[in-house]
């Protein structure tokens, strides 16, 4: 199933702020008073408007899109939890887990012994569960056609099918990593692989600050200082900028360098 061009999640400059603010363990409301606004409604708002919907269950925001859109269990002829069970499963797409998670199942093991306990049992050729027939088998049997059902369902086949509907959630964050790939490469990869050692032009004064720091610590910049001749300045500047943009200064990082 293909996302059409209007369904589409926009990334723009404020919906990657929001990402990246929640992705920090900011709520909504830290994010409205951040942007000036009374309550979160208006930021519902701007990410509706960018095919972003608010997912009460994981307290994110996540594509509007689902390939399990247009399920309506009011409508369904049974209104109970084994017809909705039934339901999601004949949807393109689903299985066992994601319909555990979507009806407010502990995993896919307890859907399995509630449908049980309701009378139905799985069917390999239908893919889904049918209501049960003649005698109930031994409860060692049904255990293994469980235990069976479970390894078909995460077979090569359902987990390629599966994988989109799994990883729905993390779609965001995979989209802001792949723009800022080239930047988190000078993370991952350790410059003394390089032996560069960046060198940042920070605007203003030089002023001294006096820091207290155990001795060994101390004894390392001398060390480092001398071996790389660099000067421990420059080993300071270096290791705070280097921390605040890992730990949530980014920003103010970027505004301080003219980036």
């Amino acid at each position: 199933m293909t996302i059409t061009e209007d369904k589409k999640p926009i990334y723009d400059t404020r919906v990657e702020e929001i990402l990246q603010g929640m992705a920090k363990g900011k709520t909504r409301d830290d994010l409205a008073a951040e942007f000036g606004h009374k309550s979160t409604h208006a930021i519902d708002k701007y990410m509706k408007t960018r095919n972003f919907v608010w997912d009460r269950e994981r307290k994110q925001f996540i594509p509007a899109y689902s390939r399990l859109e247009g399920i309506q269990f009011e409508e369904l002829p049974d209104g109970s939890k084994a017809s909705q069970v039934i339901a999601l499963f004949k949807k393109e797409g689903t299985n066992s887990k994601v319909v555990a998670k979507r009806l407010g199942f502990e995993d896919h093991r307890e859907l399995a012994s509630y449908m049980k306990g309701k009378g139905y049992v799985w069917s390999m050729e239908k893919g889904n569960y049918e209501k049960a027939v003649g005698e109930i088998e031994k409860e060692k049997d049904n255990d293994s056609d469980d235990k069976y059902q479970e390894k078909k369902e995460t077979s090569a086949s359902q987990i390629t099918r599966d994988t989109p509907n799994d990883l729905m959630q993390f779609l965001p964050l995979l989209e802001m990593l792949e723009r800022n790939k080239d930047r988190l490469m000078d993370f991952i990869i350790p410059t003394s692989e390089t032996g560069h050692i960046p060198r940042y032009a920070v605007p203003g004064v030089f002023v001294t600050k006096s820091v207290h720091m155990a001795s060994p610590l101390d004894q390392l910049v001398r060390e480092f200082s001398r071996e790389k001749n660099v000067s421990q300045r420059d080993v300071f500047t270096v290791a705070l900028i280097q921390f605040f943009r890992r730990y949530g200064f980014e920003r103010e990082v970027e505004q301080l360098l003219g980036q």
